[in-house]
């Protein structure tokens, strides 16, 4: 047998286990656009379009989310993205932990597989994210906000993670615990410009009965 038919062979075998991965996701269940499965960053958005349109990830990008809990908004953006590197930071690591993450992966799974994007887990501290300087294409934080003890430090920090022209995105609500500080979009937008981000956009409105809501974007300077 030749090289040449050898090679040919090959070629359709590859070409056929594409068209057959191809619809193998084809039948995997589309989950319905809720926190369920995308987590709570769902709740500020009224569809998966909506999401994708404030976002624009692109392939390539390496995207984090600070404060991200158990990181399950991540996985929810991995049903919709591809070849993304997610950073998953979170300070407690009772929440954010590579056991209960893979088994969150595990689930997600079920509606994607195999999930093109990767994850690394990051443990923080209340004022440092502790993430590598100047390597995020977007930093995320999603109900995040308010919960900053050293608003000053952290926005400082974040600032140096992301690389040049690199996006902050930051979405918001009414917090009704008195534990916690509320901040409106005004607030918001004089604390993280003061730390040299420049606003790119305001918009958002009171949906999946929230109120006070508002979602954010700023550009590295």
């Amino acid at each position: 047998m030749s090289f040449y038919r050898i090679f040919n062979q090959m070629k359709l075998l590859f070409t056929i286990s594409l068209a057959l991965f191809g619809l193998a996701n084809y039948f995997l269940p589309e989950p319905e656009f809720s926190y369920k499965i995308y987590g709570n960053m769902a709740n500020f958005f009224e569809s998966k379009n909506d999401l994708l349109d404030f976002f624009e990830f692109n392939k390539g990008e390496t995207v984090a989310e600070v404060g991200t809990g158990d990181g399950k908004n991540l996985l929810g953006l991995s049903l919709l993205t591809d070849s993304i590197k997610f950073y998953a930071q979170d300070i407690n690591t009772k929440t954010l932990n590579q056991n209960h993450f893979d088994k969150l992966k595990a689930k997600i799974k079920k509606y994607k597989d195999p999930l093109t994007n990767t994850f690394e887990l990051v443990t923080g501290e209340e004022k440092r994210s502790l993430l590598p300087d100047n390597s995020c294409d977007k930093i995320i934080l999603s109900a995040t906000f308010h919960e900053f003890t050293y608003m000053n430090e952290m926005m400082a920090d974040l600032y140096k993670k992301l690389k040049p022209g690199g996006k902050l995105y930051v979405l918001e609500s009414v917090c009704f615990s008195k534990t916690h500080k509320n901040y409106s979009a005004e607030d918001a937008i004089q604390i993280i410009q003061a730390h040299g981000f420049n606003l790119l956009k305001k918009d958002g409105k009171d949906i999946n009965g929230a109120k006070g809501l508002y979602r954010l974007v700023f550009v590295k300077k």
